[in-house]
This record gives structure tokens, C-alpha cells and sequence, in this order.
């Protein structure tokens, strides 16, 4: 599966401890405005989680893009957004990975798909990548950073498939 991830979703994968499985099991692609808010900005505010995302960028693991400036449906968006929903609409990608429910919901109505972090983690453990006990341990890391309701699905998805 190859997608577009937003600063939102990457850090809190970053922060759970499971944005090394993700990238692994994925192409994961940024645009540079999510790398100039995760990296750049973060670093300057002495935030780890820039280290560790800089790292993968250097690595490859996280391939950083830049925007083609493909027009995109004009709905407000941030500028986060446009850059992520652009690089999305110049093709070739599965969906994009977002936690900010707004920008879900906009998603949702022009009928782009997309994941969630929970949803990230659900397709690695669908998809074989990785095994229901390491699928449970990265939900339970990324519980604080998702909404009940979600680690509950989450959780209950990775329970029954067994």
C-alpha cells in the first residue's frame, strides 16, 4: 500500500512506537510542508520525535515529495492539508493517513480514502505484517494518542481475527 501521511498521524505513530512498522510495511510518503512541521519546526522546539522522523527520512524509510501543485476540490483546507490532499491527487497513491477528524470528514465527503494511525496498524496485522500480539502492543502504545472509541474497534478487530 503506498499513501500520504499528515504531520498528525506520523507523530502520534512516532510517539506509540509504531511508525517503524508502518513505514516498513508501506510506502509512506510526505509532503515537505508535513516534513518542515514534523522535522524542521519540531527540532527547533527540541522535540525527540523530529530526531527519530529525520532519521527515517534520511534512511528512506519516509520519502519526503515534492508538491506538483495539482489543483485539488476547493473545500477550506490548511495549508498542511491542500499540500497532503495535492500530492494525494497526482495519482499513484492507495489512500491518505490522517488523525485530524476534521480533515477526515472532509475526506469522507469527496470520497478519498483514507487511515487512521488505528487503521495503519490494522492493515499491517490484516495484511500479515505483523502478528496479533505485536498488532495489540502497538495499539496499547497508541491508545493515548487515539480516541476511545477508535482503540476499542481497534482492539476488538484484532481479537476476533485471530
Amino acid at each position: 500500500m503506498k499513501i500520504v501521511m499528515d504531520s498528525d498521524c506520523l507523530v502520534k505513530l512516532t510517539k506509540a512506537g509504531a511508525k517503524e512498522d508502518v513505514i516498513n510495511g508501506m510506502a509512506v510518503f510526505i509532503p515537505a510542508l508535513v516534513k518542515k512541521e514534523t522535522v524542521d519546526e519540531a527540532k527547533k522546539q527540541g522535540y525527540e520525535d523530529a530526531v527519530i522522523i529525520e532519521g527515517n527520512i534520511d534512511k528512506k524509510g519516509l520519502r519526503v515529495v515534492k508538491d506538483q501543485g495539482k489543483s485539488i476540490p476547493a473545500i477550506p483546507s490548511s495549508k498542511g492539508e491542500k499540500e497532503v490532499m495535492s500530492l494525494y491527487m497526482e495519482g499513484g497513491y492507495d489512500a491518505i493517513a490522517s488523525d485530524d477528524r476534521r480533515f477526515l470528514k472532509k475526506l469522507d465527503a469527496l470520497r478519498i480514502p483514507y487511515l487512521t494511525p488505528a487503521a495503519c496498524i490494522l492493515y499491517l496485522f490484516k495484511s500479515g505484517k505483523v502478528q496479533k500480539k505485536k498488532a495489540s502492543k502497538l495499539l496499547d502504545a497508541l491508545k493515548p494518542y487515539i480516541s476511545n472509541e477508535e482503540y476499542i474497534i481497534a482492539r476488538f478487530y484484532v481479537e476476533e481475527k485471530s
